[in-house]
């Protein structure tokens, strides 16, 4: 066991390599491999993987130990009685939208705001402050998976700007798809470095170059592993992933790949842009299994103070699910619509600015429209305090 090998991915240390051992051997008895099979695998996985090795006594500790919860998973019971099972209160990271214990989808386009909902999300988590600013989160360690954002360029940046705690964020340095292998990598971080909330953004990267990602049977090969590590530490894994082209699917259908995607998740998020009013974005909740559905958020995209990295600005909670929002003012003018909801306030009497520009701003609109549809509606606004709109 003392040779060394030119092509090793991983290079385990002190504890990690009695931990590797163990879970290998444990997989490969739980696939029906024999002990003399996995006891000579488990020889050339601690020469290749271990540095350095271990020596004999370690290794005949290890594969004893890994043969004991072989025995054990063989002799475990498939069925059981269901009176049995003690009853538990679903938790989570945010109530409703992100469980505890469980898989989390996050759809839409590219350029929508999806990345910066997830940074706002983890500053709010490392921080212990609130989610879209009005919803309280767990507080904890994020481990960030997104190989499409440098880490310096990109990730703390836009950490930082939502005033995220940096020391309680790890990332991914070195991208791997999530096989076997990778969740094994994923397994022993959680382990070492106990997380709240997982992001991996975006999915295709982690998927295996030949995985089919529109056949049930290799999606949930994919899937179900992750969602039992969620359950088994009891953690957020959130899945960031694009819309298909077009726009006439249904909120909970619309994203990339099968539909064993959106099935294997617990809770489904959509962003997309606001049908009357494009700058503003909406996050909704088409998906819950755990709760019922959230409210629709909105929010803008906007640069920071220093100008040089976008933020999210939180807008208006609004009741209509993603599909009302979606489908039910598609063919509308963003500063028309506006324009004729400014009148409609204004034709009774006249309001003061600040009340009119908050009820325009509850309902989705935002400043930029606003100021384009006062113009169109030919508001006349006067200017301190306690100034009002009135229309000419």
């Amino acid at each position: 066991m003392s040779g060394q090998s030119s092509r090793r991915r991983l290079r385990l240390k002190d504890s990690g390599r009695t931990r590797e051992l163990v879970a290998s051997v444990s997989a490969w008895g739980a696939r029906g491999m024999s002990r003399d099979q996995a006891q000579n695998m488990a020889i050339v996985l601690d020469e290749q993987v271990n540095a350095p090795p271990l020596d004999d006594e370690d290794f005949r500790k290890a594969f004893q130990e890994a043969w004991k919860i072989v025995k054990a998973d063989s002799n475990e019971e498939y069925f059981a009685n269901l009176h049995e099972v003690e009853c538990k209160t679903p938790e989570f990271l945010v109530d409703p939208f992100i469980p505890l214990g469980a898989l989390t989808m996050l759809d839409g386009h590219p350029g929508q705001g999806k990345s910066l909902v997830t940074t706002q999300l983890a500053a709010a988590v490392s921080s212990g402050g609130q989610f879209a600013g009005r919803h309280n989160v767990r507080k904890g360690r994020v481990l960030f998976m997104a190989p499409e954002d440098d880490a310096d360029r990109v990730l703390r940046p836009r950490l930082e700007a939502h005033g995220a705690k940096l020391n309680g964020i790890r990332f991914m340095a070195t991208p791997h798809c999530l096989d076997e292998y990778g969740r094994e990598l994923l397994r022993k971080e959680l382990t070492d470095y106990p997380a709240q909330l997982v992001v991996i953004d975006p999915l295709p990267p982690f998927l295996a170059p030949d995985t089919n990602s529109y056949k049930a049977t290799e999606v949930r090969g994919f899937m179900q592993p992750l969602a039992l590590l969620a359950r088994e530490l009891n953690i957020a894994i959130l899945i960031v992933r694009h819309l298909r082209k077009g726009s006439g699917d249904l909120a909970i259908e619309a994203g990339q790949g099968s539909m064993d995607f959106i099935a294997a998740v617990r809770s489904g998020l959509i962003v997309f842009p606001h049908p009357v009013d494009p700058s503003t974005r909406v996050l909704a909740h088409p998906k819950a299994n755990w709760s019922a559905t959230g409210p629709s958020l909105t929010f803008e995209i906007c640069p920071s103070p220093s100008g040089s990295v976008p933020t999210i600005k939180w807008l208006a909670e609004l009741d209509e699910t993603a599909d009302q929002i979606r489908q039910g003012s598609e063919k509308l003018k963003v500063d028309e619509m506006a324009a004729a909801r400014i009148t409609a306030l204004l034709t009774p009497l006249p309001m003061k600015a600040r009340d009119a520009i908050n009820r325009l701003l509850s309902e989705g609109y935002s400043d930029r429209t606003i100021d384009r549809a006062k113009k169109i509606a030919g508001v006349i606004s006067g200017k301190g305090p306690g100034a009002e709109w009135k229309l000419k």
